[in-house]
């Protein structure tokens, strides 16, 4: 099991995603080898310009020590076949064991994988401490069956939170954009309300809903990460997030290795958000500490 030491005043990235060196040299390649074609889409779209990034491992730590990040939770992603589920899981085992002080992941899941339960049980026992970033809806199937309920109790009782991606209802459509219906996160909230839930990339803006008091006490366990925020929403988002649902919920994390910053960022970085974040939300000591890396190291298990 992965040992968490006292990060209080840690800066910690709670989203991000690495690919060792085979993958991010011909992606092309990887894709039509496992049959990956909506992520292929995603990182090498076919019509417009790539906002994906791609950095190696020593890139990756050499860019947190420029912005003071200690450390960085590396996301699974949502394949469409669950043998590359186990392969991404295999690629973050080794990673994790390599830089333990640096890295935390998270099990990448399918609904359709073969004893899912004995999958996250390995996983476990190799240090991982969470699940995602999930999108059943993606893999072709959602979170009311039975097999992903399953492995969303095993998160419960390990105590591990699980990361959601998350598509706003509205604005701006692309390719690979795959809707994730609001109602299913409350069903799930309702089910296993010890369930720690993260929803991302500001929870496509669902987390406005928690000033309906009526629902709000649906929200108790839902937190919110900023993964991609500059790329989807207006920088006045940040204050008014905190403003809604308290700071105690809202996790920086930058999506790294995108390029969050098109207009200017030619490469990924941790730096630029992270000034953008301070500086435009106008975050007091407390809230920086939070967002930065407490409220992370709250959910995770000790």
């Amino acid at each position: 099991m992965g040992k968490l030491h006292d990060f209080s005043m840690s800066i910690i990235d709670a989203h991000t995603h690495r690919y060792p060196e085979e993958v991010f040299l011909d992606p092309s390649s990887f894709a039509r080898r496992q049959k990956e074609d909506l992520w292929l889409e995603l990182v090498k779209p076919s019509d417009r310009k790539s906002l994906q990034g791609w950095s190696s491992g020593e890139k990756m730590i050499s860019d947190m020590l420029v912005a003071k990040v200690e450390r960085a939770v590396l996301q699974g992603w949502y394949w469409q076949n669950p043998s590359t589920c186990k392969m991404q899981n295999d690629w973050c085992a080794g990673w994790i064991s390599q830089d333990p002080e640096k890295f935390i992941g998270f099990v990448s899941i399918h609904s359709e994988l073969e004893r899912p339960l004995d999958e996250l049980k390995k996983r476990h026992d190799q240090g991982f401490l969470g699940i995602g970033e999930c999108h059943p809806w993606a893999q072709g199937s959602n979170i009311r069956t039975e097999k992903w309920m399953k492995q969303m109790e095993f998160a419960c009782q390990a105590k591990w939170p699980v990361t959601f991606h998350v598509t706003e209802p509205v604005g701006h459509d692309y390719p690979g954009k795959v809707p994730t219906p609001f109602e299913d996160f409350l069903w799930l909230a309702q089910k296993l309300p010890e369930l720690q839930i993260i929803l991302a990339h500001a929870g496509g803006l669902f987390p406005f809903y928690e000033l309906n008091p009526q629902i709000r006490p649906l929200f108790k366990n839902f937190y919110y990460d900023l993964a991609a925020c500059p790329l989807l929403y207006e920088p006045t988002l940040y204050r008014k997030l905190i403003e809604v649902v308290g700071h105690e919920k809202i996790l920086w994390g930058t999506d790294y290795p995108l390029r969050i910053f098109p207009s200017s960022q030619k490469i990924p970085d941790f730096l630029t958000f992270k000034t953008l974040l301070i500086e435009e939300a106008h975050l007091t000591e407390s809230e920086e500490c939070a967002i930065f890396g407490q409220n992370l190291i709250s959910l995770l298990p000790c």
